[in-house]
This record gives structure tokens, sequence and C-alpha cells, in this order.
């Protein structure tokens, strides 16, 4: 399997070793200390007034979505939990949508879930455990259980703009499944599916999921690469329901209010947050997203038509 080449970064090409803190793969630029001081300011403001804790309790789920979990990313992770659950119900992603489905919530929940297959994740599924919660991790079949570290270094290069990271194996993948997590598909090889010709936006969508069901037994969620309309098309959500999945995960930033929906009718909106992220920027985002939600963000976008 070949990736298509993207721009990397001149210390992904000159790495030998994995990484192995969320600052050898962060991406420092001018703008990085600008926007932290702006979201700063803007959470303290929304905290001042009283805004944030309102819209936090507002009813509705909440899928929050990380890609990795470095040792230095712990803590702050460990943290969000623990200020999360005490005013969240923290559920399993599956009872996050079948909540959406049925129209029935009652309360703020949040599920969690990982994208891209990086092997730190598994303190994630560990730290979950302590909260009595599971998550949805949304990995690449073909570069699952890879032991080349050269073809490692250009999957993590080419498809993730990252410096090489470890993987997840498949025996890693089955140890998360025999402890109630669930696993999904973030397409084969993490290729833009609104650049792609439709046989091999089949491959990416539908072959994934024969391949995770021929190794773990079931593969239910699939979450696309990039993740924003702009990397999907109507099309390519259609082939998800066709080939068996039951949601279709955006990386589009919301939440999900009352409005009972046929699978095939809800496009997961997922909250990015980063573990070393300050907690009261993760809680700026995720009340500014609570404020806004409405039946209508439940959905596609209204010119696609999804039957």
């Amino acid at each position: 399997m070949a990736w298509r080449k993207s721009p990397g970064r001149r210390r992904a090409e000159q790495c030998t070793a994995y990484a192995t803190s969320v600052d050898e793969i962060t991406r420092w630029t001018p703008r990085v200390p600008i926007r932290h001081v702006s979201l700063s300011l803007r959470a303290a403001s929304d905290q001042l007034w009283g805004r944030r804790d309102q819209w936090l309790r507002r009813n509705r789920v909440h899928f929050l979505y990380l890609h990795s979990l470095f040792p230095d990313e712990e803590q702050g992770f460990k943290s969000l939990l623990e200020t999360l659950s005490g005013g969240h119900q923290l559920i399993d992603y599956n009872e996050a949508l079948a909540r959406i489905h049925r129209g029935e919530i009652d309360k703020p929940y949040i599920a969690f879930s990982f994208d891209d297959g990086l092997k730190n994740c598994m303190v994630a599924a560990k730290i979950l455990s302590e909260f009595g919660v599971t998550a949805c991790f949304f990995v690449c079949p073909a570069i699952v259980g890879e032991g080349s570290f050269s073809r490692v270094s250009q999957f993590c290069r080419d498809a993730l703009q990252l410096p090489p990271v470890e993987l997840f194996s498949w025996a890693d993948l089955e140890v998360l499944l025999k402890g109630g997590h669930t696993v999904g598909s973030h397409t084969l090889s993490h290729r833009n599916l609104a650049t792609i010709s439709q046989d091999e936006v089949l491959d990416e969508i539908a072959g994934s999921r024969e391949m995770l069901v021929r190794r773990l037994g079931s593969a239910d969620h699939f979450a696309w690469s990039y993740g924003h309309f702009a990397h999907v098309t109507p099309a390519a959500v259609r082939a998800v329901f066709k080939a068996g999945y039951i949601s279709c995960n955006s990386a589009e930033r919301g939440c999900h209010v009352a409005s009972a929906l046929r699978p095939e009718d809800l496009c997961v909106r997922r909250e990015h947050i980063g573990g070393s992220w300050p907690l009261s920027h993760c809680l700026y985002f995720l009340a500014r997203s609570a404020k806004s939600a409405s039946p209508t963000s439940n959905g596609w976008p209204a010119s696609w038509q999804i039957p």
C-alpha cells in the first residue's frame, strides 16, 4: 500500500525513532501563542460572566475526540475527565448514539473517541476505565500491525503529517475489545475521500470494514479521514451506510440535542480536544458548541441528499 505524499515536516523526515511526547509532534508557528492568548481571554470572559457553566448545563450528547495520549498529556486528560464528570454523565459510544436516535437526551452526556490508531491511546482506555466508561477507537486497518519502521514513518508523514509515532497492533485492538471498547474504521489508509475515484472510495470504506470484520468480528462505526465536509462527498456517505456501518462520524465541531433520527440521517459532530490543552480551552469549545446546538445541526448539509 502506497500513501499519497503530502507536505511533510523536516523534523519528521529526520526522525529515526518513534515520538514519545506531544511536544515532538506539535507544529509551532508564530500563530500558536497568539491563538493561545486569544482563547484564554475568551474562555475567561465566558467563565467570568457565568455563560460557560450555563451553556455546559444544557442537555445534549457531546462527542469528544483526541488523536493521542502521550505521557505529557495524561494528567490533563485525567483532569478533564474529573471536571466533566462533575456536571456530565460519561457514557459509552454506542449508548450515546442510541440516545440521539431515540431522542432521549435528558441531561448533559459525554462520549469519547480516538482517531488515527496511535498506540499511546491504550493508556486512554485504562484511564477511561477508571471512570467506568469506554470509547470508540477509529483506525486505518491497512497500517494496523505494520512492523516496518520505514512504512510506519511514511504513513505518519504522508497521511498524518507527523513524525513517526507507534501505531496499534491487532493484538492491541483485541485488548481494547475485551475491555468493552469499540473499534471503528477511519478509512483503509487515511485518504481524502473527496479527491479519489469512486472505486478507491469504496475500497477505503467497504474494504476497511471487511478487513476489520475479518480480523476483529465487527466494525459498526466509520469516521472519515480529516473529518470536515470538504473531505467527503454525499456519494461517499451513502457508501458508508451501504457498506453496513451504523454511524458516520465527522470532525466538525458541535454536539447533539434531542431530535429522533434514523442512523443515515445523523452526521455525528465531534469536538476535538487535546490532553495537553489548558482545561479552560477545552471547556470553552464545549460550551460554545453547547450554546449553538440545534436539531438542524444533527444532520447533513441541507444541499446533500442522503437517502
